[in-house]
């Protein structure tokens, strides 16, 4: 009889399904595989039910759906789900909830409690309500989500889920949370495949003590690769930087800031300016170029440099590199600095290569290349360097320019020293020799020695500052001693020859030194010159 009755009830829904025009699409129609039990029921021509309960399987093409039961429209081919759900969509997408409503003719399911999407890659996305159009590959949420994959976890009010590509758009309070990263932003693309996160709004990036905001580019996750666009600002506790576009690659330590860098370090009073600029996190030092611009800052007086390349880097980075030694600057009493410890502020160099050029308000430089170390406060001048100070203007083939609180506080030349002071008109004071020593006093040069085979030209003035005469003398040693700004007193040490000339009866040809060129025209007139050149 319970035979009979079961082939009663199935001929029965044969028989009214033969009596109803079925408008589904046979390759889409929802397939029973399983289930412990069954119930029919035919409402109208527009309603007829399937209930089926245990372990309940279905298939349609590709897709198996499992739940614990189903509720079957076979006429319009829509069924919900409860309890268990799992969806195996061709074993590249598993979907699971509690409750599941499926349109099966457009392949849409809405998926509410406890969803979860598993990728064959390991990505896990969970959810309480879930819209999955199956024949797009889309799915998205609006009440809130998240997505897990390995150690990496994005969590956000909205998404939607491209499951061809494996990328999900995130938005609103979207919150990315890495073991080396965290990401706050409004709108977020990434890739669970390749781990890629795609920055499409205004981007907050926090690594350790370094703050990134950008709005535009890409972060690698896997490969801590990373390209930024827009002006992204990089904040750190000891400096900022900002630039057109930049480039990282976090596991080397390298970066690369393209377009009107700004770079400043607060700690050390550093800044730089320049089109282009190559950092390297592991030796802390960077490569500044195409028109780069140093800024050594200090309260009245910060020194303003530029050349056709600017390079920095720690000293105690830079083991088998000879930074170039000063003497007579240590003294018997000198003490090397601690430059990993309470002197670490002293561990910086800057070199900078071609058409150098230095501007401060006491004293200005040009020279083809320049070397300054932390360790000294020295400015080290190569190939025609050219130092002013006033009214006065040295020379030499190699200068060294200390500096105190970044002030100018002694200067020597070596070999082919030379030292003008513009007096009045065509009248200069000159002193010149192998070497030259020379005192500054709060940024004004106050002394200058001048020794090896030494020569000067002087112009005596009187209380009126009237000419009263012209010295011209050789000695061992020449000191010159400068008050406001001028030469008011020469002094000659040993071995002391020379003549001198009333005004109107010098020589022609004996008012220079030979060697005599001025060059004020070389000289940089302000630190807006620096940035227009």
């Amino acid at each position: 009889m319970r035979l009979l009755g079961i082939c009663f009830f199935i001929l029965l829904a044969a028989l009214s399904m033969a009596q109803t025009p079925v408008a589904v699409d046979s390759t889409r129609r929802l397939e029973i595989l399983q289930a412990k039990r069954y119930n029919f029921e035919k409402r109208d021509s527009a309603s007829s039910f399937l209930s089926l309960a245990g372990n309940v399987q279905l298939r349609q093409q590709g897709t198996l759906f499992f739940a614990d039961s189903v509720v079957l429209n076979e006429i319009t081919n829509v069924m919900e789900a409860f309890g268990n759900i799992h969806i195996n969509d061709g074993d590249s997408l598993h979907t699971y909830s509690k409750y599941l409503r499926y349109k099966g003719n457009e392949k849409q399911a809405y998926l509410k409690t406890n969803v979860r999407l598993v990728d064959n890659k390991g990505s896990v996305l969970t959810t309480n309500e879930l819209n999955y159009d199956m024949n797009l590959g889309i799915a998205d949420y609006i009440s809130g989500g998240k997505v897990l994959n390995k150690k990496t976890v994005l969590t956000s009010k909205n998404a939607r889920y491209y499951e061809a590509t494996k990328d999900v758009v995130f938005s609103k309070n979207v919150v990315l949370k890495d073991p080396e990263y965290n990401m706050a932003t409004d709108s977020l693309q990434y890739n669970s495949r390749t781990e890629v996160a795609t920055f499409i709004a205004p981007t907050t990036i926090i690594n350790g003590k370094r703050k990134i905001y950008t709005s535009s580019g890409y972060y690698d996750l896997k490969n801590s690769k990373a390209v930024f666009g827009k002006r992204p600002v990089i904040e750190d506790s000891t400096y900022t930087i900002v630039s057109d576009d930049m480039a990282f690659d976090d596991k080397e330590g390298l970066g690369q800031f393209n377009g009107n860098v700004v770079y400043r370090d607060t700690a050390n009073g550093v800044a730089v300016l320049s089109n282009q600029l190559f950092a390297n996190k592991k030796t802390s030092s960077f490569l500044a170029t195409q028109m780069p611009l140093l800024i050594l800052k200090q309260d009245q007086d910060s020194v303003f440099i530029t050349a056709d390349t600017l390079f920095s880097g720690k000293i105690t980075a830079q083991p088998n590199r000879e930074i170039p030694i000063i003497l007579d600057t240590a003294g018997k009493d000198y003490t090397a600095p601690d430059l990993a410890g309470k002197d670490s502020s002293m561990n910086r160099f800057f070199e900078a290569w071609h058409h150098v050029r230095i501007f401060s308000d006491s004293v200005q430089a040009v020279a083809d290349s320049m070397y300054y170390a932390g360790t000294d406060s020295a400015f080290r001048l190569f190939t025609e360097p050219i130092v002013w100070a006033n009214e006065s203007q040295i020379t030499a083939d190699t200068m060294y320019l200390f500096t105190k609180n970044k002030k100018a506080d002694r200067l020597y030349a070596y070999y082919n020293g030379f030292v003008i002071n513009r007096v009045q008109g065509e009248a200069y004071n000159q002193v010149k020799g192998n070497t030259i020593n020379a005192l500054f006093v709060d940024g004004n040069i106050s002394y200058v020695r001048t020794k090896g085979r030494a020569e000067s030209v002087y112009y005596a003035l009187d209380d009126y500052d009237k000419f009263v005469g012209m010295n011209k003398s050789t000695a061992d040693a020449i000191d010159m001693f400068f008050e406001n700004k001028k030469a008011v007193k020469v002094k000659f040490i040993n071995d002391l020859k020379g003549t001198t000339y009333p005004v109107r009866k010098i020589p022609p040809g004996e008012s220079q030194l030979k060697g005599f060129n001025w060059l004020d025209a070389k000289r940089p007139k302000s630190f807006v010159e620096l940035l227009g050149r």
